[in-house]
Parts: C-alpha cells; structure tokens; sequence
C-alpha cells in the first residue's frame, strides 16, 4: 500500500495508542484514523512533485545577489531575483508559497512586507531555499547547501588557508571569521588603498553589494581569540596603545574642521603602524584583544575619511569590512557599531537605503543591552536617514524622535570614550536632512535654519552640508535668490576644507544655480 492509499484508507488505530503517536517528522498528533508514520502535510512532501509543479533552479541559491536578499530578509527582493534567475513566473511563486499573486506583487515593489514568521517560513520552504541561508525553524526537511557543491567558490581550496574565495556566489565575507584573517583583512586593505593612493591601482576593491551578507556574517560569526604570545617580535606594551588611540582620536576631533581629505593619507599611515604591532608584536590574549579595538577604530576611521575624501565606497568599504573583523576579534561591540555607521553613511552614499537599515539595526541589536544612548541615537538617527531614503515618513520620525529622546540623557555608563555625541544642531540637522528627501520642503528649511543657528563652530563639514541643503530646499521651493545667499555661504566653508561630500552638493546647486559657478574650482 502506498503512503498515499494509507492516507485515504478509513483504518482507525487504538485510543490508547493514538493518544501518544506523533509525526515522526514534524512532532504534531496524529489523527486516529491516520495509521502511518507521517502526518498528512509530511507524508505530501515526501511524494515527488508532478511534471507541472514549477522549481526553483538549484544554481538560482548560488547567486550573490540572492544570497545576500536572503540574508537580509529581503523577501520582496528575493521574490524577484528567483523569477528572474530561475526564469518562473510570478504566479509560479505564489502557487509553490501559497501567497496571492497581488500580495507577491506588492512585496516584490516594497509596498508590502513578510512579518509573520509563519509567512515566512511558508515562503521559504515553498520555494525551497536551503536551510542554511535563513536560519529560521522549517516545517519541512530542506537541505543545506549541497546543491552547490558544485560551484568553484565552496571547493576553493584556498579557504582552508583563510584566503577568501573569489568563485562565483561567494563574497569576501565567506572567509573564515577567525584571527589570522582579521590581520590579513587589515593588512590587505591598508596595502590596496596606500598602492592605489600611489599608482592608481591597486587590490580591486569589495563590491558595494556585499555589505549585507558582511554585516550579517559580523553578526553571527563565533567570538575568537587573538593572541602571539611565541612571536618573536617586541612585546606590544599598554602604554604605546594609549598613544597610538590617542592619534586616531586626535584625527577624530580635527575631521569635521578639516574634512577627511585632509586626514585620508596620514590616517592610512597611522594605521599601517598599527597593523604592523599586530602581524609583528609579541601579546597576549588581553593586549591582543585591545590591540584589535585600536585596530578596528583607526582602520574605520581611516574608511571613512577615504570615503569624505572622495575616494569611491567600494574602496572605503574593504577599510570598513576590514574594521569590522577586527572590532568581532576584539569583541567589541561598541566599536562596531561605529564602523557600522560608517558603512551606512558608505552606503547612503551610493544609494543604497535598505543597506543602510541592515548596518545600523544590527549595531542596534548588539549594542540594545547597554547603557549608551549617545551611540544608540547615532544609530537611530542614521536609521531615520534610511527611512527618509525610502519615503517612509512615518518610519523616519519615529526613528527621529527616539534619537532626540536619547540624546538629552547625556553620555551612559557603557558610552564609548570615543563618541562625539549628538546635540541638539546635529539632530536638526538630520531632520532637515530626512524632510528634504521625503519632499517636505519647507519642513526642511525650517529644521536645516535651527542646525545652522545651533552646530558648534568646529563644525565646520556639517555646517557646510546644512546650509547646502538649505539652499537645496529652498531652489525647490521656488525661491531661487534665498537659494543664492545660502549657497554662498555653503561654497565659501567648502573652500576650506577637503570634503568630497560637501564638493558633491555644492556642484548640483552650480548646475542650477549659475551664478554660484565662477565661485567652483
């Protein structure tokens, strides 16, 4: 009898028996009158699909792109990746998740999203995505990548040495978390942007694309630790650690003055020292540990001021990538969450919102246990610019509001000692910023005047961002001569400092305001 006929066949087992039978699968009660071994949902997924049922491609879970969608639980955006690499039909998803095709078709456009975990394990295990890409309980057995043994990237004998693979579907976040390829990472990026600051060439740098599946791999990659206490180099001793933070911080302080196109180059020779104690020094597991903090600031900083230097994200990126296995290796959260609002700001900048939601929400989640509401508002506040990216008013201040709220609390007990906290001009100042991209003009005009009235005066990159803003929404507003007088101003503090951000605005207002024109190198 096949199980199919057990299904149909009216055979009643015994009360006391049926009392305790369970799915040897799925663990529910089964029925008296079922006598196999299978609840019937089981038993149905274990019968070979008809002819006609769709499938998802196996190479379709190689792809990076939906590799890193799934990571992200982007559902809308796997949906339609799976279509378009898998080569089905909308209605072929919503047969095989038993979604609506309407309700597909609002998820793919982002006017709908998957909340229920109920749904989403509906999605997942419809279209069959294996185990290991969503790390979610399954009602049905679904295998683990196996199906892609066959590409190049997960044979790749290279990572076993902890070299990253370079296959397809494979990023440079798949490479072991582990000691060895933090200081590998550091030392890699440190030599690609100094060689590239020389010649123009150098290592290609990580693909934007890639930030997810990073954050995502930061975030549940095992702790480890790192320690040379038999390298034949000098011992590393605490007080040169003082000094060398005591650089980046200086360089900290001076960038909002300055700009980072001022800082790029000596923060990257800072922190070729500092990956020097690393491969070379001599310590132990609690120097190791804070030589890797030292490490993941410098090398964050250093990113970023590439990345206000002008330098394309990509390449700030593998800086930031590299900061952020560093500050996993120094397990230090705090720091972390620092170079993830640098990654955000990276990916704000090439346009890439949901990016910017996934990096600040995962500081976010590792950082919620302490008593740090300056870092926490940073991170809402960057988070309220991700919203404001993507239209979503009602997101983008409520994110706003929390950060305001946090920011009078003053600095926590778990506050890092390197965080400039936010004050009242800097909060002005992203909302201004979040009303002028949800089109709330006038908003914006009103919040970006507050900034400027109230930013400090060393700030002298993000009062320049603000009045170019300013001049932004007042051109949009119609009012091109209060555009003109804002925009002077903007042009005049971008003559002062090296800031690619600031340059980048001040252009889009030339190009519609010509009488600023002359004023621009």
């Amino acid at each position: 009898m096949t199980t199919t006929q057990k299904l149909c066949a009216p055979v009643a087992v015994a009360p006391e028996a049926a009392a305790s039978r369970r799915c040897r699968r799925c663990g529910c009660r089964l029925s008296a009158y079922n006598a196999d071994e299978l609840c019937g949902a089981c038993a149905r997924a274990e019968l070979p699909p008809a002819d006609d049922t769709p499938r998802v491609p196996a190479r379709v879970w190689a792809d990076p792109e939906v590799r890193e969608a799934l990571a992200a639980w982007n559902f809308g955006q796997v949906s339609r990746l799976v279509r378009q690499r898998g080569s089905i039909r909308q209605e072929d998803v919503a047969q095989l998740t038993g979604l609506s095709q309407g309700f597909l078709s609002m998820l793919e456009s982002g006017a709908r999203r998957l909340t229920s975990i109920d749904r989403i394990v509906d999605f997942l295990d419809g279209l069959a995505v294996p185990a290991d890409l969503v790390r979610v309980p399954r009602r049905r057995p679904v295998p683990r990548t196996a199906a892609l043994a066959a590409i190049p990237a997960q044979a790749d004998p290279r990572r076993a040495e902890g070299v990253p693979p370079q296959g397809r579907g494979s990023t440079e976040a798949d490479a072991p978390w582990t000691a060895e390829q933090a200081i590998a990472a550091l030392s890699e990026a440190t030599t690609s942007v100094s060689s590239e600051s020389r010649a123009g060439a150098g290592m290609p740098p990580a693909r934007c694309s890639e930030l997810s599946a990073y954050v995502q791999r930061w975030a549940t990659a095992p702790s480890y630790r790192i320690a040379r206490p038999q390298h034949t180099g000098a011992e590393v001793p605490s007080a040169l650690l003082d000094q060398v933070q005591a650089t980046t911080d200086l360089m900290r302080r001076m960038d909002d003055e300055h700009g980072g196109g001022s800082l790029a180059q000596p923060a990257t020779a800072h922190l070729a020292v500092v990956v020097g104690l690393l491969r070379h020094g001599r310590y132990g597991t609690d120097t190791g540990r804070r030589l890797a903090a030292v490490a993941a600031d410098a090398a964050g900083q250093a990113g970023w001021y590439q990345l206000d230097g002008g330098r394309p994200a990509a390449a700030a990126q593998r800086l930031m990538f590299a900061a952020l296995r560093a500050a996993h290796a120094a397990d230090d959260a705090r720091i972390a969450a620092g170079v993830l609002v640098h990654l955000a700001i990276s990916a704000h900048a090439v346009g890439r919102p949901r990016d910017m939601l996934d990096a600040v929400r995962a500081g976010q989640e590792r950082t919620r246990d302490l008593d740090a509401p300056g870092l926490r508002s940073v991170l809402l506040a960057w988070e309220a610019r991700g919203h404001a990216r993507l239209g979503r008013r009602r997101e983008a201040l409520n994110a706003l509001g929390l950060a305001a709220d946090l920011c009078v609390r003053g600095r926590g007990e778990d506050e890092p000692q390197w965080l400039i906290n936010l004050d009242e001009g800097d909060i002005h100042a992203q909302a201004g910023s979040c009303h002028l991209d949800l089109g709330d003009h006038r908003q914006a005009v009103a919040s970006l005047t507050l900034a400027a009235e109230r930013l400090r005066p060393a700030q002298v990159r993000t009062r320049g961002l603000v009045l170019a803003r300013t001049a932004t929404a007042r051109l949009r507003l119609g009012d091109p001569q209060g555009a003109h007088e804002v925009g002077e101003k903007a042009m005049d503090l971008a003559a002062r400092i090296r800031s690619a951000r600031l340059d980048e605005l001040i252009r889009g207002l030339t190009e519609s305001l010509p009488g600023l024109r002359h004023r621009v190198d």
